[in-house]
C-alpha cells in the first residue's frame, strides 16, 4: 500500500461530518419512493436535510477555525488488488481539512438559500405548464438533493478516484435539472449538450487521474500534495507530470466552462432559474475550480508553477476576456449572467495558474454568494416580468424594491466596486497577476475583462431597473429578441452541419395553442406580457433569500482585505485557508488595487453614459461604434459554429462512414452468407422425394464419400489387418 500522509483521525465535529452528504441523499430517497405527489412535502424534506447538513458543516468549519490542526481523514478498503500489484488497495474516505471545510459551509449555505427561493419560484413556473402538477415539483427538488449530495461528496472525497464518481454524478444531475422543462426541445438540447461537452473534458481527466496515480502508486490527496512539496517526485520527469497535470484540468475546462468547452454553459439557461444559480455559483462549475485548488501542489512543485500552470492560468485568461465581449451583447438576462459566470471561472482559474491559491480560493466563495444573489434576483424579475428579455424590463426599482436593492448589491459585487466582496477577491487576484514574473500580459488582458465586466454589468443593471417600464409593447423591435437575431445568418446552418431538423422551441409558440405538441400547450403562458400595467414585487420567499445573499455580496469581503490596505483588519480567509507550499509570496502593491477600482468606476461611467438616460439611443451608438466587430461577438465569436463543424467533420463523417461500411460491407457479407445457406437448403430440400430407391442411392453415396474422406486422410485404413479382422468379426 502506498505511504499514507500523517493526518488525524475525524474527531470532534468533524466525526459527524459523514451526516453533510447523506442527508441530501436520504432527502432524494424519501422524496422519488414516498413523498413524490405532493411536491411541498417534498420541498420541506429537501430543505429540513439541507438544514441539517448545514449545522453539521458549520460545526465543522467552526473547529477547522478555531483549533490548529492538521488534516482529518478516514477510509475504507474499496478495491483490493493482486498482492503484488504496487497500487495494492484502492480506499473510499473522508478527507477534512480547511479547504473542505470551506467549501462545505459555501455549497450548503448557498443551496439552502437557493431551495427556499425554489419553493415559490418553481410554484409559479409550473403554473404556466399545465400538464406539470404536484409530482414535478418533487422531481425538481428530489433532483436538486441529488445534485446537493453529488457536490457534497465531491468536495470529502479522499482520492482522485473517489473524485471522480461525484464528478460524473455532478455532470449527471446538471443533465437532468438543464433538461427539466424536458417537453421543451431547446431545453432538453441544452441538457444533452452540456452532457456530451463536458465528456470531452472527463475523459482527459480519467487519462490524467490514472497516469499520475499508477505512476506515484498512490491516488489519496494527501499523499500526492506530500509527494510534491520538495518538487517533482523521484523517478518522474517534469514533462511527465506536466502533460498529467494538463489532463486533469481538461476535466475542469470542461465542468467549470473554460474555454474552449465553455459552449454548454450560456445553454444551460434553459433550465429553472434556481438550477442556474446552484449550477453556476456553488455546485457544479465551482468543482473545477475546487479540483486545480485541491491540487495546487501538482500544478505548484515546490511552490513553483510548472508547465501546466502557466497553462491554467493563460486559459482562465482567454477564457475571462472572451466571455466578457460576448456578455456586452447580450440580451437575455440570465445570458448576460452565463457569461459572467464564464468570465470570473477565468479570474479563479488565471490566480490558481500564477499560484493566488488564497486568492483564487476567495474569489470561488465570494462569487458564489454575489453570482448566487444574482441569479435568483434575474429569476424573480423573469416572473414578475414574464421574459427574459432586458428590452422588456425597465423601471423594476420602484415595483421591485427588495430585489432592486439585492439586485443592485450583486452588480457592484461582480463591477468589483470597493469595499464589497467582489472588489477584494478580484483584486487579490489582478495584485497575484501583476506581481507574478512576466505577467504583465495577463495583467492588462485580466484588467480590460475587468473593465468589460462593470461596464456590462451597469447595461444590465439601467436596461432592467431604471427608466420606464417598456414591457413587449413598447420593446424596441431592432434592438430587442435573440442574440444573435434572425436576421443575422450564421455562416452555415448548425442544425445542416449536424443533420438535425430543428424542433419546436418556446420561441415558436404562438396564440393558437392548437399549432403546439400536446405536451407542450400552454407553454407559451409563461412569457404572456404584462401590456401597460407595470410588474409586482414578488413573494418574501423569493426576495427574503436575496437579501441574506446580499448581506455577503457586500460584507464577506472583509474576510480577505489584503495586509497593507491600512484597514487595520486581518486576512482572516487568508490565516484560514493558507496551503503551505503556496506560490510565489506576494507583496501589496497598491498600483493594481488603484488601477483595479479606476477601471471599475470607467466601466460603470461608460455604460451610465450609454444607458441611463436613453438607452435605446446608448445601445445605437455602441452597435454602431463597434460596427462588424458586433455581428462577431452576437454569433459568440463563431466557437458554437466550430464546434459544429468540427463534429460534423469528425464524429459525424466517422458515422456515415460507418454506415456505409455497414451497409455495403457487413450486410452485404451477412445477407451473402443467409442467401448461400438458404441456396443450400432449398437444393437439400429437393432431395427429399420420398422414393426409397432415391434415398438408398444418397445413402451409398455417402458411404462412398465417407470412404474416400477416410482414405484421404489415413491412406492404409481400409487395407490394414486390423480393420480386415474388425470387418469379419463383424460380419459373424
Amino acid at each position: 500500500m502506498h505511504e499514507q500522509v500523517a493526518a488525524a483521525a475525524l474527531e470532534g465535529a468533524a466525526a459527524n461530518v459523514w451526516l453533510v452528504p447523506l442527508l441530501p441523499f436520504l432527502a432524494f430517497l424519501i422524496i422519488s419512493f414516498l413523498t413524490r405527489p405532493w411536491g411541498r412535502v417534498s420541498a420541506a424534506v429537501s430543505i429540513l436535510a439541507l438544514t441539517g447538513s448545514l449545522g453539521v458543516s458549520a460545526q465543522v468549519f467552526w473547529q477547522r477555525f478555531t483549533q490548529d490542526a492538521p488534516p482529518m481523514q478516514v477510509a475504507v478498503p474499496w478495491i483490493t488488488l493482486a498482492p503484488d500489484h504496487p497500487l495494492g488497495t484502492i480506499e473510499l474516505g473522508l478527507l477534512v481539512d480547511n479547504l473542505s471545510a470551506m467549501m462545505l459551509l459555501m455549497v450548503c449555505f448557498v443551496g439552502l438559500c437557493i431551495q427556499i427561493y425554489s419553493t415559490a419560484y418553481i410554484q409559479t413556473e409550473i403554473a404556466h405548464f399545465p400538464t406539470q402538477g404536484s409530482a414535478s415539483m418533487s422531481r425538481f427538488f428530489g433532483w436538486m438533493s441529488l445534485f446537493t449530495f453529488s457536490m457534497l461528496g465531491l468536495v470529502l472525497s479522499h482520492n482522485l478516484l473517489e473524485i471522480y464518481i461525484f464528478w460524473e454524478l455532478v455532470g449527471l444531475c446538471s443533465y437532468l435539472l438543464i433538461g427539466f422543462w424536458y417537453f421543451k426541445h431547446s431545453a432538453a438540447e441544452a441538457g444533452k449538450k452540456a452532457f456530451v461537452v463536458t465528456r470531452f473534458g472527463d475523459l482527459g481527466f480519467l487519462m490524467g487521474i490514472l497516469m499520475l496515480g499508477v505512476a506515484l502508486k498512490g491516488f489519496d490527496f494527501l499523499g500526492l500534495s506530500q509527494k510534491f512539496t520538495q518538487g517533482i517526485p523521484e523517478g518522474l520527469t517534469a514533462g511527465f507530470v506536466a502533460l498529467a497535470a494538463v489532463l486533469i484540468f481538461c476535466g475542469a475546462i470542461g465542468k467549470s466552462a473554460q474555454f474552449p468547452l465553455h459552449v454548454w454553459l450560456p445553454d444551460a439557461m434553459e433550465g429553472p432559474t434556481p438550477v442556474s444559480a446552484l449550477i453556476h455559483a456553488a455546485t457544479m462549475v465551482a468543482a473545477g475550480v475546487y479540483l486545480v485548488a485541491r491540487l495546487f501542489p501538482v500544478f505548484h512543485p515546490a511552490g513553483h508553477a510548472g508547465e501546466a500552470a502557466l497553462l491554467v492560468a493563460w486559459i482562465g485568461g482567454i477564457t475571462a476576456f472572451l466571455a466578457a465581449t460576448i456578455a456586452v451583447v447580450q440580451n437575455d438576462i440570465k445570458r448576460v449572467l452565463a457569461y459572467s459566470t464564464i468570465s470570473q471561472l477565468g479570474f479563479m482559474m488565471a490566480g490558481l495558474g500564477v499560484g493566488a491559491y488564497t486568492a483564487g480560493s476567495f474569489h470561488l466563495i465570494t462569487h458564489a454568494f454575489f453570482k448566487s444573489l444574482l441569479f435568483l434576483g434575474s429569476g424573480a424579475v423573469i416572473v414578475a416580468c414574464h421574459s427574459n428579455d432586458l428590452w422588456r424590463m425597465g423601471g423594476l426599482r420602484r415595483h421591485m424594491p427588495f430585489t432592486w436593492f439585492a439586485f443592485l448589491m450583486g452588480c457592484l459585487a461582480l463591477a468589483g466596486v470597493p469595499p464589497l466582496a467582489g472588489f477584494w477577491s478580484k483584486d487579490e487576484i489582478l495584485g497575484y497577476v501583476y506581481a507574478a514574473p512576466g505577467g504583465m500580459a495577463l495583467f492588462l488582458v485580466l484588467t480590460f475583462s475587468a473593465f468589460l465586466t462593470a461596464f456590462y454589468v451597469t447595461r444590465m443593471y439601467f436596461l432592467a431597473f431604471e427608466g420606464p417600464y417598456r414591457g413587449a409593447e413598447k420593446a424596441p423591435a431592432d434592438l430587442a429578441g435573440p442574440v444573435p437575431p434572425l436576421s443575422l445568418p450564421a455562416p452555415f446552418p448548425t442544425s445542416q452541419a449536424l443533420d438535425v431538423a430543428p424542433e419546436w422551441t418556446e420561441e415558436m409558440a404562438t396564440s393558437s395553442q392548437e399549432d403546439l405538441p400536446a405536451a407542450c400547450r400552454g407553454a407559451g403562458m409563461e412569457h404572456v406580457p404584462h401590456g401597460l400595467h407595470a410588474p409586482k414585487e414578488v413573494s418574501p420567499w423569493m426576495w427574503g433569500p436575496l437579501l441574506v445573499l446580499a448581506l455577503f455580496a457586500v460584507f464577506l469581503g472583509f474576510a480577505g482585505v489584503p495586509t497593507g490596505v491600512g484597514l487595520g483588519l486581518p486576512n482572516f480567509f487568508e490565516g484560514f485557508i493558507h496551503l503551505s507550499g503556496e506560490g510565489h509570496p506576494h507583496e501589496f502593491h497598491w498600483t493594481p488595487m488603484l488601477l483595479s477600482v479606476v477601471v471599475a468606476l470607467a466601466g460603470i461611467a461608460l455604460g451610465a453614459g450609454l444607458f441611463a438616460g436613453n438607452p435605446e439611443r446608448g445601445e445605437r451608438r455602441l452597435r454602431s461604434g463597434l460596427r462588424l466587430v458586433w455581428p462577431f461577438l452576437q454569433q459568440k465569436w463563431y466557437l458554437d459554429h466550430l464546434w459544429a463543424r468540427a463534429l460534423a467533420g469528425t464524429m459525424y463523417a466517422g458515422a456515415l462512414t460507418m454506415a456505409w461500411i455497414e451497409a455495403n460491407l457487413v450486410d452485404r457479407a451477412v445477407f451473402g452468407l443467409a442467401g448461400s445457406v438458404r441456396s443450400w437448403g432449398d437444393w437439400l430440400r429437393s432431395e427429399h422425394t420420398g422414393k426409397v430407391q432415391h434415398y438408398a442411392l444418397m445413402l451409398l453415396l455417402a458411404l462412398v464419400l465417407l470412404a474416400v474422406g477416410i482414405g484421404m486422410v489415413e491412406p492404409g485404413f481400409f487395407t490394414s489387418r486390423q480393420f480386415v479382422i474388425n470387418l469379419l468379426e463383424g460380419g459373424r
